[in-house]
């Protein structure tokens, strides 16, 4: 879906950044508590109840169980950060970055209300889940005035979704998006947009109680970026094919989390088959490292930066550290940017090797 899920979702995770943050909407309903006393008694007539709004830290249980990775990014945060602020401008320069944030603009979706996204993705690749939050996101008017913006019209919006409420379909049916209330929406492939509809509805069971349980455990959660995921066979195939990396085929998943407040923080967790396992894959871990150490400097990291990377063995995982400050990352640019300057006068070609030849 190139103008819908793919282009406004896209746009969610790279550019959604631009603004500050909002405030947090309430994630509950304020229920009012007086009692009306009238004579006689009147019965209201019944009216449908909007679903009440998501909590920020409720949004990956809209995530099925069979997703086989999980990926969270806190917007806000990851828009007050200094690297962001480094960066932004490469986006700011970028022709189709303007093009969608007029569009989102001018439908009332405003980057500076966009909060989080969750991502889950099934083990073959192929199905998929995302939830993303913000004010306005969810609105069916906005979305209209996406739809009617977009010249492609690769996308439509009916009222099929869960009792008679707004959906878009796009990829001939085989991508979907549900409106979960005016500041989520849910975005799903055809074969998980069932278990999708049961979760909205309250039923069956999110990734949080499914097969990444127990890895979910084993990234940090209170960073603004964080990930966990079951390797599938061909992964962990390439993985073990690295010289001197035969334990690595014990390898399972991998969880980790990301650190923006002063730079580029990592935290990375290999999960093993078992302990053993893990031991002998921190060793080797560490002598690959030693060995290809002395070549960071040619590649232009600091030598800072190459000192801070640790690595420890816990259970049955390999932990890996390491972060560049600010500093650290502008010199590392630094020398990439001298590293591919043109040696030539002005940028030109050298002209050719004279081979003999009279003028």
């Amino acid at each position: 879906m190139r103008t819908t899920t793919t282009a406004l979702l896209a746009t969610c995770v790279m550019l959604a950044a631009c603004g500050k943050s909002d405030k947090d909407q309430p994630a509950t309903r304020v229920t009012d508590t007086k009692t009306v006393v009238a004579t006689p008694p009147v019965t209201p007539t019944p009216t449908p109840v909007p679903a009440a709004p998501l909590a920020i830290s409720d949004t990956d249980r809209l995530i099925p169980a069979d997703a086989a990775m999980l990926a969270h990014v806190d917007i806000r945060r990851l828009a007050s950060s200094p690297l962001w602020a480094a960066n932004r401008s490469l986006m700011d320069a970028d022709p189709e970055v303007k093009k969608q944030l007029t569009a989102l603009a001018a439908c009332n979706i405003a980057f500076d209300g966009l909060r989080t996204l969750d991502i889950g993705v099934a083990g073959d690749g192929m199905n998929f889940a995302i939830v993303a939050t913000g004010t306005g996101i969810g609105k069916p008017e906005n979305l209209r005035c996406l739809h009617d913006r977009d010249g492609k019209k690769d996308w439509t919006i009916d009222q099929a979704g869960p009792e008679g409420r707004a959906r878009l379909v796009a990829d001939n049916g085989e991508a979907l998006a549900h409106p979960i209330d005016d500041d989520t929406i849910s975005f799903v492939s055809k074969s998980w947009d069932p278990a999708v509809l049961g979760l909205i509805a309250g039923k069956g069971t999110s990734v949080r109680d499914g097969m990444l349980k127990d890895v979910l455990a084993q990234a940090d959660q209170s960073k603004p970026v964080w990930f966990a995921g079951n390797l599938p066979p061909q992964l962990t195939a390439l993985a073990t094919a690295a010289p001197g990396m035969h334990s690595m085929s014990g390898l399972k998943s991998v969880a980790g989390s990301l650190d923006l407040s002063t730079g580029l923080g990592l935290v990375l967790a290999l999960g093993m088959d078992n302990p053993d396992r893990a031991r002998a894959t921190l060793a080797e871990v560490q002598k690959q490292f030693a060995g290809v150490k002395p070549a960071a400097a040619l590649l232009g990291i600091p030598s800072t930066a190459v000192d801070k990377v640790s690595f420890a063995a816990k259970d049955a995982a390999v932990t890996v550290t390491a972060s560049l400050t600010m500093d650290e990352l502008a010199a590392m640019s630094s020398k990439l940017r001298g590293a591919s300057a043109p040696s030539g006068p002005m940028g030109t070609v050298p002209p050719p090797i004279d081979q003999g030849k009279t003028p």
